[in-house]
């Protein structure tokens, strides 16, 4: 490292480094004095980060009372998506920590650097406590959430630096609790979960309680990641039918959004007569339909110890002559229903009603293969098909459901449709012919992801916008007109779609997101009409047949992939693609600075 006295023109990138290299090289008094020298340094914190794990308080002190702190903003020439927490350095770095989004394959998180020669360990625990107490003091300075801090020392079992921070008066902020007990499609919650994954049987309980007590009496949130992540036939994983987890989950998660048929079917296959008892004791079997339907599951699977005990179960519950009446007066109803009837439609339906009066189909739930989607229900129109109505991936699905659902090959939708939500047909594999009604104005993300044998669909021009991914592994689809209207194209809205030859793209889009025709290796050429202002990264990467293209004027903006390897254009690899623009263009400067061959239109 080139240590001088005058770094007026060093960049800020190389003074980070020698911040850096400083921290694990040089003493705490040398690193004060490189402080005042270095003035101003952008993204210190990693800088931070080093001295909190690898060489102690009096180097965090040398740092701050020079100005670096925990603020960090990933430079765009490191690729990426997630801010890094550096503040994070001082705690245990165990499979779970490395997990968490912030983490990537970063020396600051590793168990030992070198410096020079020399291989530095993990400071001592004590030390780091030490250090963490030194942080919290002086939190506003160098921007530390402390109850941040916290929710991560106790994830990941950091028990003396989460004592000291609680013992100092740390807790979680109300967006972190609202993050684990409301909102199940935050990335808080998906971390959370990935990183309860990672815990082992003996620690799940002692930690998830610990992170529990910091809930203000709230519940944790309930989504399916909670259930695959304890019970996963793929990863050999059942630990959520032990009785003492399956007790904890159901005192600690939100009851509300499980699903108790699949939980209670699961304790059955384990024959866990002790599970089944906590199913009894939170009230899941108190209307007899549910019970019966558990005890004819137990038998048809013969698990005899959980059969018998629902039969006792029944017997010392049941009031058998008001059972006896319901049922005579559900059979009646049926016998005087019609094909057409509002409770006919419910056993192939499920749906919701919307403020407006109308409905959105939710789920379907009939057995034919060929399907056609009511105008009406009663006196309700039918509006939109809602998320995962159709998919075989939709939460909730018994196997064969799923396999009926990847079995349909005709869908009609009325013209009463005006809305297709997120995943509606994702994966419905046989699928070859469905109609998008005029009167459609959005489609969702994945809407058609992964119909792998539709080959063509019209789209009107009345649709606005079109999710990410809406048609992400059609591997037949061909060609496609992208409706008038719409004023951008969606990240990966066509990717993998191998078949694709020929897309028309309208002159009112405006921008086209990343890896939007990623993968498309039949493609031979695409027009970019005028109108388009920004094209993001790999846009066209992996289009191996990718020949001929046309940028428009218009375009000001196109940004190349930069992540952790050489730079890529928006071809990706492919060197053959001949580019035509216009002389003095943006599109022309972009060219020329990537090495990209390019001509001008005839005539010019």
């Amino acid at each position: 490292m080139n240590y001088n006295n005058n770094y007026e023109n060093t960049s800020q990138r190389d003074k980070r480094a020698l911040l850096e290299h400083a921290v694990l090289t040089k003493s705490p008094e040398e690193i004060a004095a490189l402080c005042q020298q270095l003035g101003h340094v952008e993204n210190s914190a990693r800088a931070l980060g080093l001295a909190c794990r690898f060489r102690g308080l009096s180097y965090v002190k040398a740092l701050v009372e020079g100005g670096a702190d925990f603020t960090y903003k990933r430079p765009e020439d490191e690729g990426g998506y997630y801010t890094i927490d550096y503040w994070l350095a001082p705690l245990e770095m165990n499979n779970v920590l490395l997990r968490a989004t912030f983490v990537n394959p970063d020396s600051c998180f590793s168990s030992a650097v070198m410096a020079g020669k020399e291989r530095i360990g993990v400071l001592p625990i004590e030390q780091r406590v030490e250090i963490v107490k030194y942080l919290y003091d002086n939190r506003e300075k160098v921007c530390l959430d402390a109850g941040e801090l916290l929710y991560y020392a106790l994830m990941s079992g950091s028990k003396k630096i989460a004592g000291v921070l609680k013992t100092l008066g740390a807790g979680f902020s109300d967006q972190r609790i609202e993050a684990i007990t409301e909102n199940g499609r935050s990335y808080e919650w998906m971390e959370f979960c990935t990183m309860s994954d990672s815990l082992k049987d003996e620690e799940y309980i002692e930690v998830l309680s610990a992170v529990a007590a910091e809930l203000g009496g709230k519940r944790f949130h309930y989504t399916e990641s909670v259930y695959w992540g304890n019970y996963s036939t793929y990863y050999d994983r059942d630990r959520l039918y032990k009785p003492e987890i399956f007790r904890f989950i159901l005192e600690h998660f939100n009851q509300k959004k499980m699903n108790k048929t699949k939980l209670m079917r699961g304790v059955i296959d384990e024959n866990s007569v002790t599970c089944l008892e906590l199913c009894a004791e939170n009230g899941w079997l108190d209307t007899p339909r549910k019970r019966d339907e558990m005890i004819r599951y137990a038998s048809e699977h013969s698990q005899t110890e959980c059969s018998a005990w629902l039969l006792e179960f029944k017997n010392r519950t049941a009031d058998f002559a008001a059972e006896r009446d319901r049922a005579e007066k559900r059979m009646m109803r049926e016998l005087n229903a019609n094909p057409n009837s509002v409770t006919e439609l419910k056993k192939i339906w499920g749906y919701e009603k919307c403020e407006d009066g109308t409905l959105v189909i939710t789920r379907y739930k009939g057995s034919s293969t060929e399907v056609e989607v009511p105008e009406k229900i009663g006196s309700s129109v039918v509006a939109k098909i809602g998320d995962w109505a159709f998919s075989p991936g939709a939460p909730r699905l018994r196997k064969e459901q799923s396999a009926l659902r990847r079995a349909i090959t005709r869908i009609t939708l009325p013209e009463t449709i005006c809305a297709i939500g997120d995943g509606a047909f994702y994966d419905c594999r046989a699928l070859i012919q469905i109609n998008v009604p005029d009167s459609v104005t959005a489609i969702g993300m994945r809407a058609f992801g992964c119909c792998d044998h539709l080959c063509t669909i019209d789209l009107p021009d009345g649709i606005t916008r079109i999710g990410g991914d809406a048609f992400m592994g059609c591997d037949h689809l061909s060609a496609i007109k992208l409706p008038e209207g719409i004023t951008e194209i969606s990240a990966y809205t066509f990717g993998g779609c191998l078949s694709l030859k020929r897309v028309v793209i309208p002159k009112t889009v405006e921008v086209i997101y990343r890896q939007a025709f990623y993968n498309c290796s039949a493609l031979e050429s695409a027009v970019i009409p005028e109108g388009v202002i920004e094209i993001k990264q790999q846009v066209f990467a992996g289009c191996t047949s990718l020949r001929s293209v046309v940028l428009p004027t218009s375009v000001q903006k196109i940004k190349n992939y930069t992540r952790g390897y050489e730079p890529e254009t928006i071809f990706g690899k492919n060197a053959d693609v001949t580019v035509t623009v216009a002389p003095k263009s943006y599109a022309e400067k972009y060219c020329r600075r990537n090495d990209i061959h390019y001509i001008y239109p005839a005539g010019q």
